[in-house]
């Protein structure tokens, strides 16, 4: 290992000012009033998901980063890069765009490039090239990876299922329930290791940055901070239910579960951070400060101008946001019996069965179900509308689930092809598989769900994410209606041999149906 001389530091001729960096605090103050919105949102993701707690140490470390060189600020002369307009323009475009698509991502994602492009704007290109890990550290503000789950969990449980097997175990597999002889378990979120693999790639870049000057040493060492983790959690996840079989589901479960989960965890990156401090480069208090070469301290009024077009570049995107919010628009009566067709007739449904079905859209505007049969097939309805679209209230939100943690829970989530008719439907649907399960003392009894669910915005029909957004963004900026719904049609089956049947169930009404672009009209 070396260690980085700063012997070519000399004092200064004069102490650097600090107006440059009160500046930049100003800025900062003006970004976190003006997307006080997005600020509060991220705040509060930080908060109330253990997957991004580590949210409220990056701005703290970043900062604790640069004052460790602080010697090496010392010789610096923070001087206003004003093209750093252009990169906070852009990030204030895309803030702007996440806000009337209703993308907290974009919003997010704004707010943190905005931050960072701050920093040459008021303090230089030169202390941004100096300091640009600190300064890229600030992205690990933004909440991101929860896209990641539902991959997780599929690998988690196809790599703990197969080591299952190859220990000799009679498995049977339902989605994301394992049923061993002795239990049912289910790779729920929470066994998905997101929290684990965020929180190890959060210390893997820190530490790299420590210890590592060679590029191909960060791309190894991040590698295997991304796949240990993953690996890992397939084998805690195998670990818990085989120590559990052996002891008569004595241990690892309940309280030993989530202790044995972190113990094990806690040791993988303790075992990983000894390995890499083997190949370290330099010793670990070794800042590695940059000599300084020119000490020079230009006067100019671009200070001045830098704070004037941050301000309004931050301020503006807010403002128009605000200025073309949408308004509420009244729901039509009965939205789902609109999408009843003829030759089909409503059944009464029973809420306190134990099989009953009720999706959880909470920040609907209203919400209707309905179970409808024709002679043979039978099918629900399920629609959740919104007057308009806003904060908390949109039909894509993270809270928006059909199914209940409690009768329903999902086993697979994914899409399927349908044949839709003359609906206006796409053929392609999300689809949510869910189970629901009895267990007694002769085992256990599944039932399954087949959810193909579609999202109505501005007469725009479409299971993909990526166009609802976009149709919500092409309202919003053209005046469209900020009317939107969710539609769901559901058909339960009792054995896996008979999906297939739950499926033409859902076709054989669709192919009744009519048009239904003009649903909340």
């Amino acid at each position: 290992m070396t260690t980085t001389e700063f012997s070519e530091l000399t004092a200064p001729p004069e102490r650097a000012t600090a107006g440059p960096f009160l500046r930049l605090a100003v800025l900062i103050v003006v970004l976190c009033l003006a997307q006080f919105e997005t600020l509060a949102s991220m705040v509060d993701i930080w908060w109330h998901t253990t997957t991004y707690n580590h949210g409220f140490l990056v701005a703290p470390i970043s900062v604790w980063l640069v004052w460790r060189r602080r010697e090496e600020v010392a010789h610096l002369c923070p001087t206003p890069a004003l093209w750093a307009i252009v990169p906070l323009a852009g990030c204030a475009g895309i803030s702007f765009l996440g806000e009337i698509a209703g993308i907290n991502l974009l919003r997010h994602v704004g707010f943190v490039g905005a931050l960072m492009a701050m920093v040459p704007l008021c303090l230089g290109w030169d202390f941004a090239r100096r300091f640009r890990f600190p300064i890229l550290f600030l992205a690990f503000m933004v909440p991101f990876g929860d896209f990641l789950i539902p991959l997780l969990q599929e690998i988690t449980a196809d790599v703990s299922v197969w080591m299952l097997q190859m220990s000799g175990l009679s498995v049977y597999r339902e989605g994301l329930f394992i049923e061993l002889t002795s239990g049912l378990w289910e790779v729920a979120e929470a066994c998905a290791g997101i929290r684990f693999l965020i929180a190890n790639i959060f210390v893997a870049f820190v530490f790299a940055y420590f210890s590592y000057d060679r590029a191909w040493k960060w791309g190894l060492f991040l590698f295997l901070a991304v796949a240990i983790p993953i690996l890992a959690n397939c084998v805690r996840a195998y670990g818990i239910m085989i120590l559990a079989h052996m002891t008569d589901n004595t241990l690892a479960v309940g309280v030993d579960h989530l202790v044995y989960g972190w113990i094990f965890f806690s040791l993988v990156m303790i075992l990983m951070i000894w390995i890499g401090g083997l190949f370290a480069d330099r010793s670990i208090e070794d800042p590695a400060m940059q000599p300084v070469e020119t000490l020079t301290y230009p006067r100019s009024p671009r200070g001045f101008a830098a704070i004037i077009a941050g301000t309004m570049i931050v301020s503006g995107g807010p403002a128009l946001a605000a200025l073309t919010a949408p308004v509420a628009e009244p729901l039509p009566t009965e939205i789902a019996l609109r999408v009843v067709p003829e030759g089909w007739r409503v059944l009464p449904t029973d809420p306190d069965a134990i099989d009953r079905w009720i999706p959880r859209f909470n920040s609907a505007d209203r919400a209707e179900r309905l179970h409808l049969t024709d002679g043979t097939h039978s099918v629900d309805v399920y629609v959740a509308a919104y007057t308009h679209q806003r904060e908390g209230a949109e039909a894509l939100h993270w809270s928006n689930r059909f199914d209940d943690d409690a009768v329903w829970k999902r086993a697979q989530l994914g899409s399927i092809t349908l044949e839709t008719g003359a609906t206006g439907l796409p053929g392609t649907a999300r689809h949510d598989a869910l189970t629901h399960y009895v267990m007694d003392d002769l085992g256990t009894t599944f039932s399954s769900r087949i959810v193909a669910s579609w999202v109505l915005v501005d007469g725009t029909l479409s299971a993909n994410p990526k166009a609802v957004k976009l149709a919500q963004l092409q309202s919003r900026m053209t005046g469209g209606t900020a009317k939107a719904a969710v539609i769901a049609l559901s058909a339960q089956y009792n054995r896996p041999e008979d999906r297939q049947e739950a499926i033409d169930a859902i076709e054989a009404l669709l192919a009744d149906a009519l048009p239904l672009a003009g649903l909340l009209d």
